[in-house]
């Protein structure tokens, strides 16, 4: 059944440009029948794929001297035991070593960073070896330092009350991959820690990948400076930016298994000198992670303010053993947190699969979320200054509460359009705390069984539509939201009209 209610007749458009603007503004003025001008909005929407991976691309940290290489992601992954499907295969751009600026011994626990130069490659030799800190670490943005395995898998082994297993403090401009073997797609096994990995003390501009976390006592990597009595940590005096996590596998945690920036954006945290505001997170990137077991949310990301973009994750069975209520979603986008969420799949949440808490400028579409036990997607207001909530091309399957499920008063407008939600255990497909929630609310389909979606193989992950989906050509035109492909990245729209749901068929 297609559901096109509009709750309110007008709705700010979000991410729309010149361009985009004059296109839908001259199209319809000229005379063209309607293959043409399907042609032309094609044509746009191709154009903007190739702008919008230009501007996401993954920022690569240049190194100097190192060769070229070729991606390679058909070697096997460490899984521990996971099936290999459950688990999304990183790409493994190896790093043959030629040369290492630094050897860390087996027996050193620490590196102070000082006399490290920009652009050296600091290689961990294969081996199981205990925690290690790095302290001062100082690339640039043109030579960051890059910390390597070498020789294959370097396992970090501690206990779960020790602190950590790998952490930096004070560490700027540098790289941790676990890519410099060939045909290990996890070089590096960060086994125990209380947190796993953690970035702290002022740690910034660095980038995490190919690593495994794996029976951390919390987190499993954490990214946060938490703010204390030095005004150095504090909001407007230190910015974590251009941080990107991608391509790792964390599992069997015993809290969240990413958790990124600060939960307390807008109140802040009790110190002994008084109450102090946490840092802003800018141009933020975390995408192609897997977590599965983790104890709280499998994805947690605070105050990240800007250029924030959270997509192509597998998020399965979290919040397993919550330390707290309303800690066991899937993936939470936190106070202070505004940008995009997308083409994620979070299955088996026992709370909400995605809960959003954020700025009020949240773009979150393309997503699966099958079987929360909560709402498939919640949204509240906390400190939320901006627009729009905009849900947009989500499927989502079989939630114990409602399909999506809004709080969110004090925002301007809520948005779902083309959304597809079945089986809500509650029977609201799309829920309101009241009437003060404004919402806009278009060809949405709403339905009693996955089956009437006609995916390829649902039970096995494979959501192509098949060509009797009632989904195609079903969809409004949100091009305007810069919304120009699927799930798949395929292009939308490939029909007469986008369709509805996170495919397109």
């Amino acid at each position: 059944m297609l559901v096109a209610t509009t709750y309110k007749s007008t709705v700010k458009q979000i991410n729309q440009d010149v361009l985009l603007g004059c296109i839908f503004y001259l199209i319809p003025l000229i005379q063209f029948d309607m293959k043409i001008k399907l042609y032309l909005l094609r044509i746009t929407a191709g154009l903007l794929v190739i702008a919008s991976f230009a501007m996401c691309a993954k920022q690569t940290l240049k190194v100097d001297n190192l060769p070229a290489t070729t991606p390679s992601s058909t070697a096997a992954a460490d899984t521990s035991g996971k099936t290999t499907d459950s688990v999304k295969m990183p790409v493994n751009t190896a790093l043959p070593i030629t040369t290492c600026s630094y050897t860390v011994q087996a027996s050193q626990w620490m590196v102070d960073g000082t006399s490290i130069a920009p652009g050296s490659v600091i290689c961990i030799p294969a081996g199981t070896r205990g925690a290690l800190l790095f302290k001062n670490l100082k690339g640039t943005a043109d030579k960051p330092i890059i910390i390597v395995n070498k020789g294959g898998k370097v396992n970090f082994l501690t206990s779960k009350t020790a602190s950590y297993a790998f952490k930096t403090q004070n560490c700027q401009y540098f790289k941790i991959t676990g890519n410099g073997a060939s045909g290990i797609n996890y070089g590096f096994i960060v086994d125990g820690g209380n947190i796993g990995m953690t970035m702290d003390d002022l740690s910034s501009d660095f980038e995490i990948s190919n690593v495994q976390v794996r029976n951390s006592g919390f987190a499993g990597i954490m990214a946060k400076t938490d703010p204390s009595c030095d005004i150095k940590t504090q909001r407007g005096h230190f910015t974590m930016k251009n941080v990107s996590i991608h391509d790792n596998y964390v599992h069997d945690t015993g809290g969240e298994g990413l958790y990124i920036g600060n939960s307390f954006y807008a109140t802040g945290v009790s110190t002994s000198c008084g109450t102090a505001l946490p840092h802003d997170v800018v141009n933020l990137k975390v995408y192609n992670n897997t977590t599965e077991q983790t104890g709280c949310e499998g994805i947690q990301v605070g105050g990240a303010v800007s250029g924030c973009e959270v997509y192509n994750n597998i998020v399965k069975t979290p919040g397993i053993k919550p330390f707290a209520s309303a800690q066991n979603n899937g993936i939470q986008l936190g106070e202070g947190t505004g940008g995009k969420c997308y083409n994620n799949l979070v299955k088996d949440a026992p709370g909400n699969g995605i809960i959003v808490l954020g700025l009020g400028d949240n773009l979150v579409f393309n997503n699966f979320i099958i079987r929360a036990s909560g709402h498939g997607i919640f949204a509240d207001s906390r400190y939320t200054p901006g627009p729009n909530f905009a849900f947009i091309n989500n499927t989502i399957v079989s939630p114990a509460m409602s399909g999506i499920r809004l709080n969110s008063t004090s925002i301007p407008m809520n948005t779902a359009i083309n959304n597809v939600i079945i089986n809500p255990g509650s029977g609201q497909y799309i829920s309101k705390m009241n009437s003060s929630v404004k919402l806009t609310s278009l060809n949405n389909y709403q339905g009693g069984d996955v089956s009437e979606c006609a995916f390829v193989n649902f039970a096995g992950d494979d959501f192509h539509l098949q060509g009797k989906s009632p989904l195609i050509n079903a969809g409004a035109n949100v091009l305007s939201y810069g919304i120009v492909s699927d799930y798949y990245k395929k292009l939308r729209p490939s029909g007469l009209s986008y369709d509805i749901g996170a495919t397109e068929y």
